[in-house]
């Protein structure tokens, strides 16, 4: 998204816009009658509305917004709409309240905030053909709103943002079709449409549905007329059908001869075809004799056009379906011949079944949308050869069997509606390899997260406490969307988790040391950089295996010695000294006392915590053979970091089951360098929950800071200005 500011050629001084101010207090006041009405943790010490104190102070000072004078600065900011096209976005938006523009038509400052669609592209279509003419390239966002606003008046761009969030931009549900097209001979449908009809009553809770319910007549159930209808009570007839199903296929007196599922929004259409085109040979004999051959297709197959629709509350799926079954009939070629019995042309007799229906089903329950009867004869000619070809008497020596074959194609329908939260649905697939894309040669390797690849994190999503700062973090960006990026508040805000790319840091860990990944990763072609006294600011490379031999060669063995190797970089992320910037790679390297694992986890533990300045510095310690090993897993989980960015697998709510995470290849001649990330990873993923702790301690701390200090009003009055 882009600022693109705007302006106004002579400064208005007043007051901030008094109905947003109002609207924001009335907002705020709404968030402290959320909060005051959570539930309290025992042994915290809380107001008599159960809200801890400085909580409940920020609400009440959010409450009280004093006046100011600002001129009107108008500025323009792009939105990206997710789900809903422009038109219909701000046609939700003026019901909301809010002004819209035109694209034509200057911006009235008097109305701000101001909402103009953005004219969709003309040239966004499909790639014309190499002939033709190409248009003019354009490569500019499509579906954006522009929203003009007073910079000096955070409310007004973030009143329309959260509008857009919570009531206009929503996507629509999803939900998964599953199709089974069976093929089963008239007696198997016809004792399954016995045994269905009879199904016991007791199952079936109330007493409409005894009476008005039919048998299965050709594979369709009857709707009743009355206003009672099929619902949630006749899941267990449906399950008893489903098994019915099951068994006529295990005893050969079925087959299934297509599975489709389809994936598809609410109220879109879903399209699923399963066929082969049988190709058609046409001749054409011109006046000369010249014979030319055409061909043409037929397609014969299963084809299945749906459009589903979801009730409110995701119980019920209404569908118009239109099912189409063809298939080639056997020995029912017609065929073309001339006087001397040569064959000019033949076309197959397909055979069409086809149904079409409106139906309402309760959700995940199999249906019967109709039964396709078609009945096929075959010839069957037996006879000797040379004699049965004999004229008179040929027919004594030849039989022929005329057999009519009978089939019947009934076609269930499963919807499955997906839940709104992420969780794991009918769409996901089973954990299993053939999921992975592993050792291709040109493209890059990817894992799919498995179930045990994620922590079960329900202490911290469930926490009270915890919920109760995020509650007031939205509260607080709803005022000023600018602080949704700016720290404490990113922390808190929308799906963030104090600390969760810690955790990340360990999942990740986990992932590669399953897949043994550090086996191609060559010890002796680690580096890092080290001091040279003979440059100033300068540092000369150091392959870490030598250093070690040299050094303390018990770090190369399993046990260990006595002696630790510490490397320690300082980030220097946030500073303005070039000498200082050019410093970071360079660790400080230290010999020290280490004569046990648990003097090893103590003395890590110090050299990472960070200086008393609050600088970030990261050690790593090398005792052993296994923390050459986790040297390495942290060289790799520096490489997934980079390669999936840190914004897709440093969050856990990107982290998740079922995604793909791209998965680093190492060579064996490849240079490895030892430098702050490296250092950072190989931190965290051993002292994960100590550092987790630290570092939700220092979040929860800095929120409270700005919340106590009032930071966050003196941002809603007199917004600082951001690149």
């Amino acid at each position: 998204m882009r600022n693109q500011k705007m302006e106004v050629g002579e400064p208005m001084a007043g007051n901030i816009n008094r109905r947003h101010l109002k609207a924001a207090v009335f907002v705020l006041i709404l968030a402290g009658i959320a909060l005051a009405k959570a539930q309290p943790i025992p042994g915290a010490t809380f107001t008599p509305s159960g809200v801890k104190p400085w909580l409940q102070d920020a609400m009440s000072q959010l409450a009280k917004l004093p006046d100011g004078t600002n001129s009107v600065k108008i500025v323009s900011k792009r939105i990206a709409l997710s789900y809903i096209d422009p038109a219909r976005a701000t046609q939700l938006l003026a019901l909301h309240g809010f002004t819209i523009g035109k694209v034509e038509a200057p911006i009235d400052r008097s109305s701000l905030p101001v909402v103009v669609a953005l004219a969709g592209s003309a040239n966004v279509n499909t790639v014309p053909k190499a002939e033709e003419q190409f248009p003019q390239t354009e490569t500019d966002p499509v579906n954006e709103l522009v929203i003009f606003h007073d910079e000096n008046d955070p409310s007004q761009l973030s009143s329309v943002i959260s509008a857009l969030q919570k009531h206009v931009d929503l996507p629509a549900r999803q939900i998964i079709i599953e199709a089974m097209v069976l093929e089963i001979s008239s007696t198997a449908l016809k004792e399954m449409g016995v045994k269905w009809s009879r199904a016991d009553s007791a199952k079936i809770s109330g007493n409409f549905i005894n009476s008005k319910m039919s048998g299965l007549s050709i594979g369709t159930l009857a709707y009743p007329s009355a206003s009672e209808a099929l619902n949630l009570t006749t899941k267990g007839i449906f399950h008893d059908l489903n098994v019915q199903i099951k068994a006529l296929v295990r005893e050969g007196e079925a087959e299934i001869l297509s599975r489709p599922s389809v994936l598809a929004l609410d109220n879109r259409m879903a399209y699923m075809s399963v066929a082969e085109d049988i190709p058609i040979a046409r001749s054409n004999y011109s006046k000369n004799d010249y014979q030319s051959t055409s061909f043409s297709k037929e397609k014969a197959g299963i084809t299945l056009a749906l459009r589903p629709r979801i009730d409110a509350k995701g119980e019920e799926v209404s569908m118009q379906v239109n099912a189409e079954v063809t298939a080639r009939v056997p020995d029912g070629d017609l065929e073309v011949r001339n006087k001397d019995g040569m064959i000019l042309a033949s076309a197959p007799t397909i055979s069409r079944r086809e149904v079409r229906t409106y139906t309402r089903v309760a959700n995940n329950t199999p249906f019967i949308i109709g039964g396709l009867i078609a009945k096929d004869k075959q010839s069957t000619e037996d006879k000797v050869p040379l004699l049965g070809d004999l004229p008179l008497v040929g027919g004594l020596f030849r039989s022929k069997k005329l057999t009519t074959v009978k089939r019947e194609v009934i076609i269930v329908l499963t919807p499955f509606v997906l839940p709104e939260e992420q969780v794991i649905g009918k769409n996901m697939p089973m954990d299993d390899d053939a999921f992975d894309s592993m050792d291709n040669q040109l493209f890059r390797d990817a894992y799919r997260i498995r179930a045990e690849d994620t922590f079960d994190l329900n202490y911290l999503y469930e926490n009270k406490q915890l919920q109760r700062m995020k509650v007031l973090a939205e509260r607080i960006v709803a005022g000023n969307v600018t602080l949704s990026n700016q720290y404490p508040y990113s922390s808190f805000y929308g799906k963030s988790v104090p600390g969760e790319s810690i955790l990340c840091y360990r999942q990740i860990y986990e992932v590669l040391k399953r897949r043994e990944l550090e086996s191609n990763l060559d010890m002796d072609k680690v580096i890092f950089f080290e001091k040279d006294e003979n440059i100033q600011s300068g540092h000369r490379v150091q392959f870490l295996s030598k250093y070690i031999r040299s050094n303390a060669p018990e770090v190369l063995t399993e046990k260990g010695g006595k002696k630790a190797i510490a490397l320690t970089y300082s980030l220097q992320r946030f500073s303005d000294d070039a000498k200082s910037i050019f410093s970071e790679p360079t660790p400080e390297v230290q010999l020290i006392d280490c004569e046990n694992e648990v003097q090893w986890g103590k003395k890590l533990w110090e050299l990472n915590r960070p200086s008393g300045n609050g600088q970030e510095k990261f050690t790593v310690l090398l005792r052993s053979k296994r923390d050459l090993e986790r040297l390495k897993y942290a060289v790799l989980i520096k490489k997934t970091v980079e390669m999936n960015t840190e914004k897709l697998v440093l969050s856990l709510s990107q982290f998740t089951r079922g995604r793909l995470l791209l998965m680093p290849r190492v060579k064996a001649q490849d240079i490895e360098l030892v430098d702050g990330d490296v250092a950072r990873a190989f931190f965290y993923s051993e002292m994960y929950y100590q550092a987790l702790q630290l570092e939700m301690e220092k979040d929860i701390a800095a929120f409270r800071r700005v919340i106590e200090e009032k930071d966050h009003l003196k941002e809603m009055v007199n917004p600082s200005t951001r690149p």
